[in-house]
Parts: C-alpha cells; structure tokens; sequence
C-alpha cells in the first residue's frame, strides 16, 4: 500500500533502514545541500537524510527521500517499477485506436481512469495551524549552490513545490513542480516553464486583467508529487493521475484565501496571488548541467496565506550534475513513458533513460527485429511525440542485445554504427537519432553458447572461485 502522506513514508523510510536522522545543527544555506550531495553521489543513491534541527528554524528538513529504486517503489506502493509499466498497460489496453494527440481525453473517457478522481472535502483542514502574519523565513529553505539567486541576493528556494493554478473559468486545475526563490516573508518568484499548465494560466489571467489565484503545497502524498514532475500527455488531471498511482483517490480540500482546492495531508500550504505581467529577476540556478541557469524574469507571488502542521516537515531535494535524487525519481516516468510507446510505437520493447541525459529527454531505445531504414522512421514519429520534441539524441539497439547502461550503448554504437547511413540528424533541431541496432552489421555477433554457459555454472564452485 502506498503511504498516504510525507510523515506515513518517513515512517516507513526509517522502519526499513533507508533513513539516516542528523540530530545535530545543521546551516540550510550551503550546508544541507553539500551534505545531501555528497550521499546522492553514493552508487546506490544513498540514504534519506532527516536534518532534525536545521539553524534558524524550529521545522526539519528531509532530503533525498526518493534518491533510490526501493524508496522511489516504497513511495508508490509498489515492489517493482515495472508494475507501474503493467497497470498503465492495463488502462491503455481499453483505449480503441490510442491517438497520441487526443490521449488526455480517451484517458479522461475511461470510467476505470476516472474512478481515482480525487474526492473533495467541504471545509479547509483544521489541524493546520495559520501562520500571522504569514513568513515564508520561518521556514528552513535550502540555498543550494553559491550563486543560486545572486542576481538579486535572493538564494533560498523551495525546491519541491506542486504549485496549484487553474484557468480563470475554473475547470481541472493544473499541478507542477516549478522553482519557487524566496524575495522575504511574503514574496517568492516561480519560474515555469513556456507551454506549461502554469505559464497558460497566467496567459489567460494577463488577458482578463485580473490577479492570478496560486496555492503551494509541501509534503503530502508522494504520489502527487511524481505526477505533477511527469510530462503528462495534454491535459491530463494530475490529481486524478496521483490517484492511478497511488490506486487510492485523493481528498482536496479548499484554500482559505484563493478560490483553488488542493490535496489534504500536506506539511505546509501556501496561498497567494500573481499580478498580471508582475515579475522579478529569478537565478542564477545551479542546475543537473553542472552551470548556472542564468537570471530571467519570474512570476511574482504575494502571499495571502501560509498553514502548518505544529511539526511539518520540510521536503527538499538538490538539484545538480548526476547521480541526484531526481535522476532516481524519473525512473518512474521511464517505466509509465514505456506503456505509452508500447502503444504507440508496437516495435520499441524497452526504454533507458540514463542519468546523464534524462533532462535532455534523450534515451536509449530497444527494437524488435530492427530492419534497414526502421530507425529513421521511429526516430521522426519520437521526435513529433511531446516527450522527445527536444530530445538531443536517441540511440537505438536491437531488444536481443539486452543494453541496459549507458556504457554498453556507447560500446555497442561506436562499433555497429555506420556514419554514412545510420546517424539520422534533423539539421532544423540539431537532434540526433543514431541506428546502433546492427540490423546492417555482417554475420552473428560474437557470443558464448548456451551449453558452454550452462556447464560453468554447474562447475563454478569446482573453480574456487568467488
């Protein structure tokens, strides 16, 4: 069963040995995030970190919290990440003639997908306590890197935000994990991204003249964070998404001073609104590049409202140059993107996301019975696919080669690949789709036999050796 909220997972986190408490004071600005980056970089992801008493602020911070395969399954409920490949098999074995273009609406069609709509609550939660007046330097956010906001002296982010907006009609509202830096008690700048449910919603607002409703949520259940980092199809409901995950609807309940509902459970919710065309200079923001994004003008926020729990508990996570929790996080993503290819694309049999290229939506992709020209016909449907429109490279193999890593890609395509025919660049993008699958390559490729393998087996101890 997945846990049902931040505190619930923690608990299970700590019952299993995957948690490691810091009871000591410990600096959120620096100090926390060379900390967790130094355990992110262990080859298993390391431990969840629980910073009991970070400086300058009754609350704690956890990081890391899913910067593992068994903590990201823990999370979800779930023993193998393949189960989520299954379920979302399931669901899309119901769609007749799945179209990749009207896919949020034959999700949303499905009376088996709409059972997980979240359930709404009448009134707000009454165990949160209502911060007056409302200050967001209470609370222990991280400064992650040197320059972090040094455009404007600005350094602390809240680092993993599900910011809550809506269109000014109502309708589904939109849930995202966008950067959110702290400008003071009552100030914070979000940067989201162009064409996302955030950015389209503001367009809307600045044409109507009117101020933009915003509602933050901290902790909570985890399966509503992942939903709101995956690149869902077109308009998909989040909520309703986070429920699928989770096999459990959730509950909203209403915001105190922004028409917006949002998921009960959370550790702090924070309401506010967004002038139309109100900005301010966001970044610098040490990044998964190993840079600095630089400064660019972000939303600004006021804040109307922050409620509590007596206790809560911080939720962070570092963002920098691979392995970081986020890489682990976004097998999860890999697992669900591999159903809708199933669906889409019938000859790709698997996909890798490795950690280096994740954030560039680059991957390597396994094909069945990979024939002559089969790449560049795959890779042009990819590319028109919302999920790879900017991929920088897509490496292509055959399934029975069994590539799992990026090391026996690089191995496999630097040896089958033919220059002339089998690198297929699009010279309008830049991107790179590379046929690495030797459908081309003459005779069998060099293997030990299935008898001889089976004998060393059978004899291994006989060797004496480890």
């Amino acid at each position: 069963m997945a846990p049902a909220d931040l505190r619930h997972f923690i608990s299970r986190l700590e019952a299993d040995g995957e948690l490691s408490r810091i009871s000591i004071p410990v600096d959120p600005v620096l100090e926390i995030a060379a900390i967790t980056d130094r355990i992110c970089k262990r080859p298993d992801g390391g431990a969840a970190l629980l910073f009991e008493h970070p400086e300058g602020s009754q609350f704690a911070v956890a990081t890391n919290l899913f910067g593992s395969t068994r903590r990201v399954c823990l999370s979800l409920g779930i023993t193998d990440l393949g189960e989520l490949t299954a379920r979302l098999n399931a669901l899309l074995d119901l769609i007749p003639g799945l179209d990749s273009h009207s896919l949020d609406h034959q999700l949303t069609a499905l009376p088996e997908f709409c059972a997980y709509a979240p359930r709404a609550a009448t009134e707000a939660e009454p165990t949160l306590v209502r911060m007056d007046p409302p200050d967001l330097t209470c609370f222990p956010f991280l400064h992650s890197w040197p320059d972090d906001g040094s455009a404007d002296g600005h350094g602390r982010y809240i680092t993993l935000p599900q910011v809550f907006t809506a269109n000014p009609s109502g309708g589904t509202p939109n849930c995202g994990v966008y950067r959110v830096q702290l400008r003071g008690g009552r100030e914070a700048a979000i940067q989201w991204k162009a064409g996302s449910g955030a950015a389209r919603h503001a367009e809307m607002y600045r044409k109507t003249g009117t101020p933009m409703p915003v509602a933050i949520i901290l902790g909570g259940d985890p399966a509503t964070l992942f939903s709101a980092m995956f690149p869902l199809p077109g308009d998909l409901d989040e909520l309703t998404f986070a429920g699928f995950l989770s096999d459990t609807p959730l509950t909203t309940a209403p915001c105190i001073t922004v028409p917006l509902r949002v998921p009960t459970g959370a550790e702090v919710i924070i309401e506010g609104y967004v002038e139309p065309g109100e900005t301010a200079t966001e970044g610098p923001f040490g990044n998964h590049t190993g840079f600095y994004s630089p400064a660019a003008p972000a939303a600004l926020l006021r804040i109307t409202s922050i409620r509590h729990r007596p206790n809560a508990i911080i939720p962070a996570t570092v963002v920098g140059p691979p392995p970081m929790e986020d890489c682990w996080m976004a097998q999860a993503w890999e697992r669900l993107l591999l159903a809708f290819l199933h669906k889409l694309v019938p000859a790709i049999t698997d996909i890798h996301l490795p950690f280096e290229w994740i954030f560039h939506q680059s991957a390597i992709i396994s094909l069945e019975h990979p024939q002559p020209g089969m790449v560049r016909n795959i890779s042009a449907q990819l590319w028109a696919l919302p999920w790879f429109k900017s991929a920088r490279v897509l490496l292509f193999v055959a399934a029975d080669a069994g590539i799992t890593d990026l090391s026996q890609a690089a191995w496999k395509s630097i040896n089958v690949t033919d220059c002339g025919d089998d690198c297929i660049h699009d010279s309008a993008t830049g991107r790179l789709a590379l046929d690495a699958t030797g459908c081309r390559s003459p005779g069998p490729g060099v293997k030990i036999s299935a008898e001889t393998a089976a004998l060393v087996t059978h004899r291994w101890r006989e060797y004496l050796l480890p």
